[in-house]
């Protein structure tokens, strides 16, 4: 994936149509996410621009990815565990495994959970979606993840987010709820697995399962 890469576009076209005033975003300044949309004709098809790069650049900083299939649909996001960061409990968890929420017609979600290495026993334990689109720092993780203008907090054992794991700290259940957001609303946020005692031991991002 390179940036400096030259803009692809059909030579058919007179000028880079890329260069301009039309292709920028606007990002949210408290969570640093983008739902801007633009319309630009380049001339190729998405199976002749497929495996192309994707760059994006803000000032003098620029961040690169590679186009890849158009998903069948838009119904899963899936995480990938792993241990939390800056984690400094007293015992060495590793947890490790998948958490998915996949939407219904109604709005509302399934939070399905698989994830072993957690705390053994561990009986109305937390699991939740949080604010924050990164699993990199704790401070980037952030709290609770919802929409403040529709719901309230349902994150909670109230609410039904919770898990139990066996005696070999493994936990695998699911339990439906709705935080206000809709899937591209809830896209790359944090999940995170809570101990029993509240400590946060798990973290991953929830990605669009392709």
């Amino acid at each position: 994936c390179d940036p400096s890469a030259p803009n692809i576009f059909s030579r058919d076209i007179d000028g880079d149509p890329w260069i301009g005033d039309v292709n920028y975003f606007i990002t949210d300044p408290t969570t640093t996410e983008t739902k801007s949309t633009f319309r630009l004709d380049y001339g190729l098809t998405s199976s002749a621009t497929r495996g192309s790069a994707m760059v994006v650049s803000i000032g003098s900083s620029s961040y690169c990815g590679i186009l890849g299939h158009f998903p069948s649909s838009f119904r899963t996001l899936t995480a990938k565990v792993g241990k939390y960061p800056e984690y400094a409990g007293s015992k060495d968890f590793d947890p490790a495994g998948t958490i998915g929420i996949t939407y219904g017609i109604d709005g509302t979600f399934t939070y399905s959970f698989n994830v072993r290495g957690l705390e053994e026993n561990c009986e109305g334990c937390g699991i939740h979606v949080h604010a924050g689109v990164s699993c990199e720092t704790h401070g980037q993780v952030k709290g609770h993840g919802w929409n403040q203008g529709f719901v309230r907090d349902l994150w909670t054992g109230t609410g039904g987010a919770v898990y139990e794991t066996d005696g070999r700290g493994y936990a695998n259940g699911s339990f439906k709820l709705y935080n206000g957001f809709d899937i591209f609303s809830n896209m790359n946020h944090a999940v995170v697995v809570h101990a029993q005692d509240g400590a946060r031991l798990g973290c991953g991002q929830l990605k669009l399962d392709m």
